[in-house]
């Protein structure tokens, strides 16, 4: 069994007093890094800081820059720009002296340069939508972004004139689009993705592209040529977009307007693609369009022209690539992957050979849930990278020649007075077929192997993502009132190879069930653990397996808590915003009024006539992912059948669960709905 352990005292003035356990409140007391660059001398790194405003209860992001020395090691750090301006996606000049940012004025977007030599940001343009995915030119004097160019809704025609000072019902919202809405973001507006180029000395803009439908993935990286005449971007271009969620192209177009060529066209998706240095190849991360429930990024090799061959450059490594960069020298690629649980970079040679890099402990930046993941940035040598902890959010880590040089820990003196539970990492065999499921165990702060414990299965979402050994805000608060919770990665979940990803293809919810009781069997037999509370929860697609759970075994668990669920599999391909993607891939292909027998049989409301568990259910009411359709389906389910259930519904809350405190009514209600049912 393997350990981690978190900090248990503070030392304050006058001696030594006891560290409190984690609460409620201490998420306001928090921050957390992401989004780590390192300038092109690999001697500074622009980081964001993340915490959470208590009075707006919102997200604030700050921008710092810390400066390293030769050795990477940490010489100074210094806030940029401050919450107010809420900056983002900043990228450095070529030469490392302007940085490149998003931010708000009066509430709109707009695009900063700031100067390092005086630290001062001025506004460059004026933009409608948000700029996405800066690139600088490689001479400094322009720089590449996408963003949406809004279209005329449609309207309803033959009103009459609407008299001054009338106060008429709110217009209509019409639309001809399947996705109509997308979680988090609301209704649609109108219009298409475009790129476009600015002049940095006068703000010229010119829009590079044009069409109906989008013409760049604007969120995916951009890529100027090496001779600064040309842009590589990807896009896919058909007026079917909305059922085509596994398909982008790469395309090249002239930085000063003309028709743009598309280089690669396989069935799937070609996206984040780099130039080697010396122009000649591009390497991407790509995956094939098949019906099959998951499609790996994998790392791919092509020569810089229409219609080159790729090969796979990742296929010893059998690992998602959530990030790649080149190396100096232009013969190895850096590869950003999951691997059980955790995120690890590999070199992978132009010849399809892997040699892992070490790097400590990346990841930490999902901050309400325990998944891998994390930022990651490099150049001469420098990887500067989300620090993760099991105690605490995560810091930034700098590290060079395989060893760290330089931590920033953004929560150090927090973590010093807090109490925080020991973290074990679990192995068991699934009774299904023997095969190996990982998992962790989290323990209270005061554990005491001579009591019992009520145990809590937390379940992922996804569902091919994955958990790992990180803090989160959820699984503390679950263990600072005195539950052991499990965490698991069952078959679905990423970083195991893809065939372990895919075994839910065509059967989900399925054997990864059984993996799941098979965890909790085996933890169940500890003697710590109170077998008369065994507790269930997950959500998303861990809601789904929640539900799934108390029908299959509808004895096992004292109570369950479904938060954010797919209850029915056809509604979900009708009203959610990835509706195609459940159609196409997720159950064989079929579509739910050919098979609707297949579609149902893999709901969990197909179980409903064996659900006795007392069930609580949150979702928001604004969730577009997996809509409160669903949950209400449920909830007048338990109800008609006299199962004791409760439903929370939380205002204007999307799938993610939206502002700071609506996370922590979503924590709380599931410990209150536990504590309410728990054999005393």
């Amino acid at each position: 069994m393997r350990f981690l352990t978190g900090v248990a005292l503070l030392l304050a003035a006058g001696g030594v007093q006891a560290a409190s356990a984690y609460e409620p409140a201490d998420l306001y007391r928090l921050a957390m890094v992401t989004d780590p660059v390192v300038a092109p001398d690999g001697r500074r790194v622009l980081y964001t800081r993340a915490s959470f405003d208590i009075s707006s209860d919102r997200r604030q992001n700050e921008l710092w820059l810390a400066t390293l020395d030769a050795e990477g090691r940490l010489l100074d750090q210094r806030l940029l720009v401050p919450a107010a301006t809420s900056a983002g996606g900043a990228v450095f000049s070529p030469d490392g002296s302007r940085i490149a940012f998003v931010g708000a004025v009066a509430g709109k977007p707009q695009l900063f340069i700031l100067a390092l030599a005086d630290g001062i940001a001025r506004p460059l343009g004026t933009q409608k939508t948000a700029p996405q995915s800066l690139a600088w030119s490689p001479d400094g004097s322009r720089i590449a972004f996408g963003a949406q160019v809004d279209a005329k809704p449609l309207e309803i025609g033959g009103m009459p004139a609407k008299p001054e000072g009338a106060t008429w019902a709110p217009a209509p919202r019409i639309t001809e689009e399947l996705v109509y809405r997308r979680d988090g973001a609301g209704w649609v507006t109108p219009g298409a993705a475009q790129l476009f180029v600015i002049e940095v000395a006068t703000a010229k803009t010119t829009q590079l592209t044009s069409g109906d439908t989008d013409q760049i993935n604007a969120g995916d990286r951009i890529e100027w040529t090496r001779d600064g005449r040309s842009l590589l971007f990807s896009a896919y271009r058909g007026a079917d977009a909305d059922l085509r969620a596994n398909d982008a192209d790469l395309w090249l177009v002239p930085a000063a307007g003309g028709a743009a060529t598309q280089l690669t066209s396989a069935p799937g998706i070609e996206a984040s693609a780099a130039l080697s240095p010396d122009g000649r190849r591009i390497a991407y991360i790509g995956g094939p369009d098949a019906p099959k429930f998951y499609a790996m990024p994998e790392l791919w090799l092509m020569d810089a022209k229409p219609g080159a061959g790729a090969v796979k450059l990742s296929a010893a490594l059998d690992r998602p690539i959530l990030a790649a960069e080149w190396a100096e020298d232009g013969r190895s690629v850096l590869a950003f992957y999951n691997d059980e649980g955790v995120t690890r970079v590999a070199r992978i040679g132009l010849d399809g050979r892997v040699q892992r890099v070490e790097v400590p402990r990346i990841g930490g930046t999902r901050l309400y849930l325990p998944s891998s993941g994390g930022g990651f940035g490099y150049a001469r040598g420098t990887f500067a990278y989300t620090s993760a902890f099991t105690d605490r959010p995560a810091g930034l880590g700098v590290a060079r020649g395989g060893r760290q040089t330089a931590a920033i820990d953004v929560n150090a003196g927090w973590a010093a007075g807090k109490r925080a539970g020991r973290l074990e990492e679990i192995n068991v065999k699934s009774r299904a077929d023997g095969r190996r499921v990982q998992g962790w165990l989290l323990y209270p702060p005061d554990f005491d192997p001579a009591k019992k414990y009520p145990l809590i299965l937390d379940i992922h979402g996804g569902p091919n993502t994955d958990y790992g050994p990180f803090f989160s805000v959820t699984h503390a608060l679950y263990a600072a009132r005195g539950f052991v919770v499990l965490f698991t990665n069952p078959r679905g979940s990423i970083g195991y190879g893809e065939a372990f990803a895919n075994a839910i293809t065509g059967a989900y919810p399925g054997q990864d069930h059984d993996d799941l009781m098979s965890a909790v069997d085996e933890v169940a037999k500890r003697p710590f653990v109170d077998g008369r509370n065994l507790f269930i929860t997950g959500g998303s697609g861990g809601g789904v397996l929640t539900l799934w759970g108390i029908g299959k075994e509808p004895d096992k668990f004292r109570a369950a808590a479904a938060l954010r669920p797919v209850t029915d599999w056809a509604l979900q391909t009708y009203i959610s915003d990835i509706g195609a993607v459940t159609w196409k891939y997720w159950l064989d292909g079929k579509a739910p009024w050919d098979d609707p027998v297949h579609y149902y049989n893999r709901s969990p409301v197909s179980l409903a006539a064996k659900w006795k568990t007392p069930t609580l259910l949150v979702t928001g009411e604004s969730d577009f992912r997996t809509p409160i359709a669903q949950t209400e389906q449920v909830y007048g389910a338990l109800k008609l059948r006299g199962v004791p259930a409760r439903m929370v519904r939380l205002p204007e809350a999307p799938h993610g669960m939206g502002r700071p405190s609506q996370w922590l009514q979503s924590n709380l209600a599931v410990i209150d709905w536990f504590e309410k049912w728990r054999v005393k």
